[in-house]
C-alpha cells in the first residue's frame, strides 16, 4: 500500500482500501493428497488454515517498519494504541494477531494446474474437488488473491491505518485484504480465498495433540465433481466415489489425464460405470 504520502497512515487520514473482490467464477476447485482426501470424504468437512500455520514464509508478515519512521507516521495516535504497533517489530506476533481475526480456505481457480496436481495431489495419486461457488458462499465472501509486482514492498499490518480496535469491521476488511497477497511464485495456484472469523459459530475446533484444527461442514451438494488423478487405482476410485455420494449424491466424476499433443492436462468426465469397470467408454 505504497505511495499514499507520509501522513495517510496512522493518525492521518484514512487511505484507500484496496480492492481485492472479483466475482469468483462459477466452479472453484482444491486438491487433496490420498490421505487428505479420505478425510475430507469421510468427514464431510473442510478445514480452515491459520496464516501462521501456512507453508508461505511470507504469509500474514507484514512491512517492518523502524521506530523513528512509526513515530513519524504515529502522531495523533491515542497511548492505549500502542501496545498494537508493537507487534509491527516482532513479525511472528503479527502473524498471530491476524489468526485470531481471520482463518482461510485455499481454492483454486483451475483444476488443470500441472503444478498443484503434482505437489499438492502428491503426483496425481490424489483428486481435485470441484465445488458449487454459491454453496460455499455460505461462510463469508470469496476474495481472489493477488500477487506481487517485481519491487512490491509486503502490505503494512491492517493497525497502522486508523485507530482500529480488533472486533472492528474496518479491521476485519483491511486483515482480509491484507491476507490476500502473496509473492509472485504463488501465482500459478490462481488462488480464491474464503475468510472467516476463527470464532465464528460455523466454525469448530478439534484438539489434535497440542494442536486445535478449524473445520466447518461441508453443505450438502456443494461438492459437484470428483476428479481422480491419472495414478488413483481402481479399487480407490471406487472407494472415494461411493464416500462423496454418501452426502453429495449429484456429485459427478472425471479423470485428469494428458492432453495427447499439448503440454496441458484435460478433465475427461467418467460415469460411475467406467469408475467400476475401467473398460468401459469414457463419457464424451
Amino acid at each position: 500500500m505504497s505511495g499514499y504520502g507520509k501522513r495517510h497512515g496512522v493518525g492521518g487520514r484514512e487511505p484507500r482500501v484496496e480492492n481485492t473482490d472479483e466475482i469468483p467464477p462459477e466452479r472453484l476447485y482444491k486438491y487433496y493428497s490420498p490421505d487428505g482426501i479420505e478425510k475430507v470424504l469421510s468427514n464431510n468437512t473442510l478445514r480452515w488454515a491459520l496464516p501462521c500455520e501456512e507453508n508461505d514464509p511470507f504469509e500474514a508478515l507484514a512491512k517492518c517498519w523502524d521506530k523513528e519512521a512509526v513515530k513519524e507516521k504515529a502522531l495523533g495516535l491515542r497511548l492505549e494504541d500502542w501496545a498494537f504497533l508493537e507487534g509491527i517489530f516482532r513479525e511472528k506476533e503479527v502473524q498471530e494477531r491476524v489468526s485470531h481475526v481471520a482463518a482461510f480456505i485455499s481454492f483454486s481457480k483451475s483444476d488443470k494446474s500441472i503444478l498443484m496436481w503434482a505437489h499438492y495431489a502428491a503426483n496425481h495419486t490424489g483428486a481435485c474437488l470441484e465445488f458449487d461457488k454459491h454453496q460455499i458462499q455460505r461462510f463469508n465472501c470469496l476474495k481472489k488473491v493477488r500477487y506481487s509486482n517485481p519491487g512490491d514492498e509486503r502490505e503494512e499490518y491492517p493497525l497502522l491505518y486508523g485507530n482500529l480496535k480488533e472486533d472492528d469491521k474496518r479491521y476485519q476488511k483491511r486483515a482480509e485484504n491484507f491476507l490476500c497477497k502473496k509473492a509472485a511464485e504463488w501465482s500459478y495456484e490462481q488462488e480464491y480465498r474464503l475468510i472467516f472469523p476463527p470464532m465464528s459459530k460455523y466454525i469448530g475446533c478439534l484438539k489434535v495433540g497440542e494442536k486445535f484444527i478449524l473445520l466447518s461442514g461441508i453443505p450438502q451438494g456443494a461438492i459437484t465433481k470428483l476428479i481422480f488423478g491419472y495414478n488413483v487405482p481402481v479399487s480407490t476410485r471406487i472407494a472415494w466415489a461411493k464416500m462423496v455420494q454418501r452426502n453429495h449424491p449429484d456429485c459427478k466424476f472425471g479423470v485428469v489425464v494428458p492432453d495427447r499433443k499439448k503440454y496441458e492436462l484435460v478433465v475427461e468426465d467418467l460415469l460411475m460405470e467406467a469408475i467400476e469397470d475401467p473398460s468401459c467408454q469414457r463419457q464424451t
